[in-house]
């Protein structure tokens, strides 16, 4: 019978030891205890840094201003459509593709454009991060529903752009 069936055979019916089995051992670590090592010159975003750095220092006449790229994520999901019943939504607002384009939003003189992605961030272009959260509260935050599943802390990054003057 066991001539058959190969694969029933009797070492696979006894149990291993413990001398051959790996145990493996986890220390838990605590964000607070070990502190992230600072970025070295090395780093690809470092070295990116300070390759750039001639090229944001000595700005050319056919470049603009340094400008900022801020996103904030705020919740696991935005559900656009019940964006639409705010009653405040600037003027030009409308949906584009899977977003929500806001195309001036801000202080006069320093207005910028949001995009509202329903993966649960919104992106400002041109915009400090104070005015993106005031964005967040006063729009995003005013019609029940919008935010799903709401995050304890929101995640932000920021990013710089460059737009060419003559375009």
């Amino acid at each position: 019978m066991l001539s058959r069936f190969p694969f029933f055979t009797l070492a696979a019916r006894t149990k291993p030891s413990y001398s051959q089995i790996r145990l493996y051992a986890t220390k838990r670590q605590n964000s607070e205890d070990s502190p992230k090592p600072k970025p070295t010159a090395t780093t690809t975003l470092r070295r990116s840094a300070l390759q750039s750095m001639p090229i944001r220092t000595n700005p050319t006449p056919t470049r603009g201003d340094i400008q900022t790229v801020f996103t904030l994520a705020t919740a696991e999901r935005f559900l656009l459509s019940r964006l639409r019943s705010h009653p405040d939504l600037p003027p030009r607002s409308q949906a584009l593709f899977d977003a929500w384009w806001i195309p001036k939003w801000g202080k006069p003189g320093r207005e910028g454009e949001v995009f509202v992605f329903s993966n649960g961030s919104l992106v400002c272009w041109g915009l400090p991060a104070e005015e993106a959260k005031r964005f967040s509260e006063e729009i995003i935050g005013a019609v029940p529903g919008v935010e799903v599943l709401p995050l304890r802390e929101a995640e932000t990054e920021v990013l710089e752009f460059v737009v060419d003057p003559l375009e």
